[in-house]
């Protein structure tokens, strides 16, 4: 409970510090969908995944939770709370290297607006993050989608190819 206190906390201040300007999908190269594993996941993430390969672009996926344990039918990159200290420090070389790689859009397949997810999204480095609309709203995004159900991967493709700079 402290942790997630402490780390809401380092949110509010980093996020007042984010004003970097956005580049337009033709010119960007490196996406990271991050996937808040303890929901019911609706977005169809191969599908997702494959339609941004297709227009030339780098995509990594990673997966958070604020389980103990590691979800048995789960293959993808994991984040774990267990992975951060109090203070929200990363503990594993892997969460440490990750954090220093930089992508140009992060995609939040997150409804919850949960805090873990935030805070790995933030230390992404990213000058645009892309998430479904909340309440209340998620203060990190630069663009917020309610896609529909049926077909959440194509609106998320549509509305990302009309950003431009």
């Amino acid at each position: 409970m402290m942790q997630k206190l402490i780390i809401e906390w380092l949110f509010r201040l980093r996020i007042k510090k984010k004003n970097i300007p956005v580049e337009g999908f033709k010119k960007i190269k490196n996406i990271v969908i991050i996937i808040n594993l303890d929901e019911n996941r609706t977005c169809d993430l191969e599908a997702l995944i494959d339609s941004f390969q297709a227009l030339g672009k780098k995509v990594q996926s990673i997966g958070v939770t604020l389980a103990d344990q590691t979800p048995e039918q789960n293959t993808m990159k994991m984040i774990m709370k267990d992975d951060f200290t109090f203070r929200g420090k990363p503990k594993t070389t892997e969460v440490q290297q990750f954090f220093n790689m930089k992508f140009d859009y992060v995609l939040l397949i997150d409804r919850s607006n949960n805090y873990l997810v935030n805070h790995v999204a933030i230390h992404c480095k990213a000058n645009c993050y892309i998430g479904y609309r909340s309440i209340p709203e998620n203060e990190l995004l630069t663009l917020q989608i309610a896609p529909l159900q049926e077909n959440e991967h194509e609106d998320f493709l549509r509305y990302i190819k009309l950003i431009e700079s």
